[in-house]
């Protein structure tokens, strides 16, 4: 039976920002996975479903223990076995309009390391219920919550599917460190070190600090959002670029639209940094087969794009590979796990204040990620017509990017503080990040706040 499980070095990293994003005034580090059903649920079922999951699943019954080893030593989960299923609640609206409304304002309801996911109904009048399934990111990332809300849709009845053996529904990067001894861990601990260092020696700017003011800060921790679907023609096109431009590595184009995004609010508000840093999370789990429910199984490289290859897209993916190419070469992506594994065990003040030496208090320029297709086809009986994943805005950098594919078709979540953006400036984003990423010509840029 799963009693406890230690976070991994990822898992840790989402924690401490969950706890810096509160001590901001946000909600904290928590996502939501979005499905938009061809039909309406029965709630009564749809409780006793979740009731029958949460007993066959331990890891439903997780949280962060809070006895005096667990807040001493690294944080780890433990199963309550007296705990039951949250009780899904239904939010009824007027139409369209509102029912995005809740879904956005769903991203400030707290999950937290006591009661690490729940589900929610958004019910529009004449159309089909909205499933939203929200998560502490410390409990699992994008591919994780993916394949959780698919099994806790599956089977027939009231009752899902039988979960995934033990052994196949947790994961974490730190077991490719196993064969490594303690020098090769530190010594690659040091190479990540180096190199983020390396890349903080020349300034970054994130649009929250560009904004930071008395009267934009409160605001700046509420999440606001803005879709982007493109069509099922669109999405063959960006494809055909994709092949064209980038040899197959769609998250380059994706990334450099989403800075030039970013990049041109700053512009607006008369800031040219020299560079943008951007995190790109990497998946490690197996390209198929994977049942991985539970923990952060990737890792992160940091990338960066200078001023003068931005708005060239050549110049731009050439750079991008380069970098990529380096950190293979380096081992990069796994001197990353190494140096966050050393850094759980460091005591909470000492791992933050690290945390913000690189880049002088900035995470990033801005957030980007591409999890990749949703693979949630039918929850409860019904059909799934679209779904994809949404992050609360961390602040700073305040402004993020999240790609995701359902149907084959590819969309995006453009994620920002509240404020930080004029509303006509934030209502442009959608079609400038679509001629972006098909590389037609934008709309004229909104000025700035």
């Amino acid at each position: 039976m799963t009693s406890t499980v230690l976070l991994g070095g990822i898992d840790f990293f989402h924690l401490m920002n969950d706890r810096a994003m509160r001590s901001r005034g946000q909600a904290g580090n928590h996502c939501l996975v979005v499905l938009e059903l061809d039909g309406r649920l029965d709630m009564g079922r749809l409780a006793a479903r979740l009731e029958r999951a949460t007993r066959a699943l331990p890891e439903l019954r997780f949280r962060l223990d809070n006895s005096l080893l667990g807040r001493a030593g690294r944080p780890r989960w433990v199963v309550d076995h007296h705990r039951r299923a949250p009780e899904p609640r239904l939010h009824e609206v007027a139409g369209e309009r509102e029912r995005a409304a809740r879904v956005e304002a769903l991203l400030a309801d707290r999950t937290s390391g006591e009661r690490p996911w729940a589900l929610d109904v958004v019910r529009a009048a004449g159309e089909g219920d909205t499933l939203v399934f929200r998560h502490h990111h410390a409990l699992t990332d994008g591919k994780g919550a993916d394949r959780l809300v698919a099994w806790l849709g599956s089977g027939s009845g009231d009752a899902p599917d039988d979960p995934p053996l033990r052994q196949e529904r947790h994961d974490t990067p730190e077991r490719l460190l196993a064969a490594l001894g303690r020098d090769e861990r530190l010594a690659l601990a040091r190479a990540y070190k180096a190199h983020v260092l390396a890349l903080g020696r020349a300034p970054i700017l994130s649009l929250a600090r560009a904004c930071a003011s008395d009267r934009i800060g409160a605001r700046a921790a509420v999440s606001r959002v803005h879709r982007l679907t493109l069509s099922a023609d669109e999405t063959r096109a960006f494809d055909v670029r994709v092949r064209q431009r980038a040899r197959l590595a769609e998250s380059s184009l994706m990334l450099i639209a989403a800075t030039r995004l970013a990049d041109r609010a700053l512009v607006a508000r008369g800031f040219a940094p020299p560079h943008h840093v951007i995190p790109l999370p990497l998946s490690l789990d197996p390209k198929a087969g994977s049942r991985r429910l539970f923990g952060n199984h990737l890792t992160m490289v940091l990338l960066s794009l200078g001023r003068d290859e931005l708005h060239d897209d050549a110049r731009a993916v050439a750079r991008l590979a380069e970098q990529q190419r380096a950190m293979v070469r380096d081992r990069l992506d796994l001197a990353m796990v190494a140096a966050l594994d050393l850094a759980r065990w460091l005591p909470g003040p000492v791992y933050r204040w690290l945390g913000d030496q690189p880049f002088q208090g900035e995470l990033a320029s801005l957030i980007v990620s591409n999890p990749g297709a949703l693979t949630v086809e039918r929850f409860a009986g019904l059909l799934v017509r679209s779904a994809y994943p949404l992050p609360a805005v961390v602040t700073p950098p305040g402004f993020q990017v999240i790609f995701s594919r359902f149907g084959g078709r590819l969309s995006a979540s453009i994620v920002h503080g509240d404020g930080l953006l004029r509303p006509e400036e934030a209502a442009a984003m959608p079609a400038a990040l679509r001629a972006e990423l098909l590389g037609e010509p934008g709309p004229a840029a909104a000025g700035g706040v």
